[in-house]
């Protein structure tokens, strides 16, 4: 299943690239797909990357379908950016235990979600802190990367692309 996601998301950036995308620019919106993809606010990342697409007049599907191939890490990483949040901002760690949450839910209810969102508001600032380096080190790796690719596959005319 990921080996087919995976190859249907390569052979959209095989086709950008036909199509006469830049190096540059397909590094930079698979760059920003990876990043939005990990943001910690679940079912938020399409919006994102459609928005930051549309800004930067970068491949809308391009950025969708790293930002969908990313979806399985995004919530691996949730509970760390949160419990880096917390850990960051000197908050009480909220216990996970159903009973728990019941029992809250039943007697304070806002101020359960009070708090679940400044948890998440926790894990945005740590994912704010990993975005921009990561975004840089993506970038450079992956211009790196398809420059070398394209001028061993001979897709399209890499100097010219390059000046853009």
């Amino acid at each position: 299943m990921f080996r087919n996601a995976f190859n249907r998301v390569w052979q959209t950036l095989v086709h950008a690239l036909r199509q006469g995308t830049s190096p540059k620019k397909l590094a930079l919106t698979c760059a920003l797909g990876v990043v939005l993809g990990i943001f910690p606010v679940y079912g938020s990342t399409t919006l994102l990357c459609f928005g930051v697409a549309l800004a930067l007049r970068l491949n809308v599907v391009v950025i969708q379908a790293v930002n969908y191939l990313l979806t399985p890490v995004q919530l691996v990483l949730l509970i760390p950016f949160m419990q880096g949040g917390i850990w960051l901002c000197g908050w009480p760690a909220i216990p996970l235990d159903l009973a728990v949450l019941t029992t809250r839910i039943e007697t304070d209810a806002w101020l359960l979600v009070r708090e679940l969102g400044a948890v998440v508001g926790g894990g945005v600032v740590v994912w704010m802190l990993v975005a921009a380096p990561l975004v840089v080190v993506l970038f450079n790796g992956l211009n790196w990367a398809i420059v070398k690719w394209q001028n061993r596959q001979g897709v399209g005319d890499v100097n010219q692309q390059m000046v853009k």
